[in-house]
């Protein structure tokens, strides 16, 4: 009986010798050529929307619902973000019942949102943390977004 701890113990410390190391995951953030690449790694057709350096912008067009959803991603200025944007067509009128509604489905929508830009139009937007993103996770945020445009077309769609 007493011969089994001991060679319980000389197994694990075998078994720990041998191991390899746990890895840290890399959270450094990526840049917009990363950022294009991981793009076509995942198999979509890559627009360019802006090739101006330090601001270049990405659109890819998914299918989903009847609907062919356009994409934007760009990083933020700061690197923090990568923004994944979606432009759903002229915004309501300020005085419109709809803007309400687009307010009250931000909460089931969310981490994604509905805003209206300086130029009057409707988009979705969601900002991903841009630390250790991988093409899985970007095809998640992707297919996240998309599906979040889908579900709300009753609301902005004319």
């Amino acid at each position: 009986m007493r011969k089994y701890p001991f060679l319980l113990l000389i197994v694990i410390s075998i078994c720990s010798f041998f191991a390899s190391p746990i890895k840290a995951q890399d959270c450094t953030p990526i840049n917009q050529a990363r950022l294009r690449e991981i793009l076509v790694q995942l198999g979509y057709t890559v627009k360019d929307l802006s090739t101006t350096p330090g601001k270049e912008k990405y659109e890819v067009k998914i299918t989903q619902g009847g609907l062919d959803v356009p994409i934007s991603y760009e990083i933020s200025a700061s690197t923090n973000y990568v923004w994944l944007t979606v432009s759903l067509g002229p915004g309501p009128a300020e005085t419109s019942v709809l803007n309400s509604s687009l307010i009250k489905q931000n909460a089931k929508i969310q981490p994604c949102l509905f805003y209206i830009t300086e130029a009057g139009n409707l988009m979705m937007g969601l900002a991903v943390d841009n630390r250790g993103l991988t093409n899985a996770l970007l095809r998640r945020y992707t297919d996240f977004i998309t599906s979040r445009v889908v579900e709300t077309k009753a609301y902005w769609q004319k």
